[in-house]
C-alpha cells in the first residue's frame, strides 16, 4: 500500500511585496507612463494610504519616480540597468536562434528575423537552409515596416491608431512598389493573415523570390518583430511553409513572454 503525500495548500507571499509589483506593472502598462495617486490605487485596487506608502518606498530606491509639480508617479531609473540584464537575458535573437535554424533547414530556405523600430524592419539575424543558394538579404540591413510579406504580418497586428499613422505616410509598400498598392486585396490580406497568422510575398517584393512572415509578440503581446522565410521556393509550398512559420512565431513570441 502506497500513501499519497497531500499537497500543501501554503503559498508563502507578501502581500506589500505583491502589491509593489503590481504597481509597477501597472505603470508600465500605461502609455503615458505617469500617472496620480488615486487612478493607480483604482487600478490595482489598494487603499490611497497603502498605495502612497508603498510608491513613497519604491521613490527612495529610484524604481519610481514622483513629479511633485503634477502629483503624478512614473518608472524611475533605477529600472534601467534591471531591464537591461532582462533583455539581455530574454534577447530575441537569442531565442530565435535554435527555431529559425531549425526552421531553414527544414525548409532549405532563409529564416529572417526583424526588428522593429522606427517603422523599419531590421534584420538581426539570419540563417541559411542551402548553403549553395542564399538570398542577398544582409544581416544588419534594413528594409521598411511595410516591405512585402513582413509587412503585412506586422501590420495585421498593429492598433487602428498606429495602423491610421503608417497609412498616413503613404510609404506602403505591401505590394511592392508604391503605385502597386491594392487596397481592397491588402484588406483580404490582412484578414487572412489574422486568421492563419501568416502572410506571404508571390515574388512581387522581389521578381523570383517569394517570402512566407509571421509576427512574433512581446510580453505586452504587442508586435515587436517579425519572422520571414524567404527563397525560390514554389507557389505550392506557402501554405505547409506558412503554417510552419506561423507556428513558429507563436513558439518565439510564448518564450519572449507573450500570453495567447
Amino acid at each position: 500500500m502506497t500513501i499519497e503525500k497531500k499537497k500543501s495548500l501554503y503559498h508563502p507571499s507578501s502581500p506589500a511585496v505583491e502589491q509593489a509589483a503590481q504597481l509597477l506593472l501597472c505603470l508600465g502598462r500605461n502609455k503615458d507612463n505617469e500617472m496620480g495617486l488615486t487612478t493607480i490605487c483604482n487600478e490595482i485596487g489598494i487603499h490611497k494610504s497603502k498605495g502612497y506608502s508603498i510608491l513613497n518606498a519604491l521613490t527612495q530606491y529610484d524604481l519610481i519616480t514622483k513629479d511633485r509639480q503634477a502629483k503624478t508617479y512614473s518608472l524611475g531609473p533605477a529600472l534601467m540597468p534591471l531591464a537591461r540584464k532582462a533583455k539581455e537575458k530574454l534577447d530575441i535573437n537569442a531565442i530565435a536562434k535554435h527555431h529559425l535554424q531549425q526552421l531553414a533547414d527544414e525548409t532549405r530556405a532563409s529564416a529572417l528575423l526583424g526588428i522593429i523600430c522606427n517603422d523599419q524592419f531590421y534584420i538581426a539575424g539570419k540563417y541559411d537552409g542551402n548553403k549553395g543558394l542564399s538570398v542577398t538579404v544582409n544581416q544588419y540591413q534594413s528594409l521598411h515596416i511595410t516591405h512585402g510579406s513582413h509587412g503585412k504580418a506586422i501590420f495585421a497586428f498593429l492598433d487602428g491608431k498606429e495602423q491610421q499613422r503608417i497609412i498616413d505616410s503613404d510609404q506602403l509598400f505591401f505590394h511592392g512598389d508604391i503605385d502597386d498598392l491594392d487596397k481592397k486585396r491588402l484588406e483580404q490580406e490582412l484578414s487572412f493573415c489574422r486568421k492563419n497568422g501568416y502572410a506571404v510575398d508571390n515574388g512581387e517584393s522581389t521578381p523570383g523570390i517569394r517570402a512566407v512572415s509571421a509576427p512574433v509578440f512581446d510580453h505586452n503581446n504587442e508586435v515587436t518583430a517579425g519572422i520571414v522565410l524567404v527563397g525560390t521556393f514554389t507557389e505550392d509550398k506557402f501554405e505547409a511553409f506558412g503554417t510552419k512559420i506561423a507556428t513558429v512565431g507563436r513558439i518565439i513570441s510564448k518564450q519572449a513572454g507573450a500570453q495567447f
